[in-house]
């Protein structure tokens, strides 16, 4: 019987490590209330993303970048990210890649999100900057 507590302990603890909440993505911003100030303009994102679930995440060399939830029904739980003075927007499935959320190239920068608490140590290696908790950019 305690074997079997903790093979279920230990599978609770990787749910968490995972970042696999109720929401899936990880990115507990996306579950905030974002104030006017903070969302994006709907007329910039057309229909892949979700009316008001767009928030600001940080502006990075002139470029301001914007998560939001995904309207297709296909990527529940994925997150897209919008470049709104490049009208640019990536969206993305859920993925396992707690490093690897959504890309989007942009004006010739990368960005990449990433979930909450996620290790980017690696990626700063390879010039990626963290700019936000959420977002990288190189």
């Amino acid at each position: 019987m305690q074997r079997k507590s903790f093979v279920l302990v230990g599978l609770c603890a990787l749910f968490l490590v995972s970042g696999c909440g109720q929401d899936g993505t990880g990115v507990s911003l996306l579950e905030e209330s974002a104030s006017t100030e903070r969302r994006l303009p709907a007329d910039l994102y057309g229909a892949a993303v979700k009316p008001d679930s767009a928030q600001f995440l940080a502006e990075h060399e002139g470029v301001s970048y914007f998560l939001g939830r995904p309207t297709d029904p296909g990527m529940a739980n994925g997150v897209c990210l919008v470049a709104m003075e490049a009208e640019s927007t990536g969206c993305s499935g859920p993925s396992s890649d707690p490093t690897r959320l959504a890309t989007l190239d942009v004006l010739g920068t990368e960005a990449r999100v990433v979930r909450d608490g996620a290790d980017v140590t690696d990626l700063g290696n390879d010039g990626w900057t963290q700019v936000h908790e959420n977002l990288l950019v190189r």
